[in-house]
């Protein structure tokens, strides 16, 4: 299993938040501030876990759970997807491809938790 995540988010404090909750599982980070250019690094490189804010410039993070979608199948054990809209629609909207939804407020500690349980 690859020991890199993937951040797809425009804020680059919240990405710099992800990244160290990564590091604290020994974990390195790429970066993408929009859809197109995640996708553009899905299709070279494979990750342990991707993190991907719902909105996003040039390309939503919708469109990039339907590239993952078109290319892996509806397996999405290894995404998360961090919104600041009602967590339980957007959850409703993914629960059945496995894909978990954290709220932005507290994004760090999401993705901390969610990291933990992914390696449990």
């Amino acid at each position: 299993m690859p020991d890199k995540i993937l951040i797809v988010e425009d804020n680059p404090l919240i990405a710099e938040a992800i990244e160290q909750a990564g590091q604290r599982f020994r974990m390195t980070a790429d970066r993408a501030s929009d859809g197109w250019d995640a996708i553009e690094m899905l299709e070279t490189e494979e990750y342990a876990a991707i993190v991907i804010d719902t909105d996003l410039p040039r390309h939503s993070g919708f469109g990039v759970l339907a590239y993952l979608r078109e290319e892996i199948g509806d397996d999405l054990e290894n995404v998360i997807v961090m919104t600041s809209a009602d967590c339980g629609e957007v959850e409703r909207s993914l629960c059945q491809h496995g894909v978990t939804v954290v709220a932005k407020d507290d994004v760090a500690a999401e993705v901390e938790r969610s990291l933990e349980a992914r390696r449990s």
